[in-house]
């Protein structure tokens, strides 16, 4: 695992797994989440950035998203997780 500590990063594509970020800054950047080891990002500031999901993490969200149109129960299952994920 990389760790980058206070890295300024504008204008760039930048690949999260399998890296740790501390105090960093990200503008202006594409960030990308493959589905691999889960990055850490502590204290970091995000402006005007977008996020890409691609790979595992691509079709994790295509697996969540035909659950949630599936039918009868679909929505609640993909609505816990979410609630879940927005838990501390």
């Amino acid at each position: 695992m990389a760790v980058f500590n206070d890295l300024t990063k504008e204008n760039e594509t930048i690949i999260l797994d399998d890296n740790e970020f501390v105090s960093c800054r990200f503008q202006n950047c594409e960030l990308v989440y493959c589905g691999g080891i889960p990055p850490k990002l502590q204290h970091c500031y995000f402006t005007h950035c977008s996020w890409k999901l691609d790979e595992a993490a691509k079709r994790t969200i295509l697996f969540l998203r035909s659950i949630y149109h599936s039918g009868p129960g679909g929505m609640e299952l993909v609505d816990g997780t979410l609630k879940f994920i927005r838990s501390k």
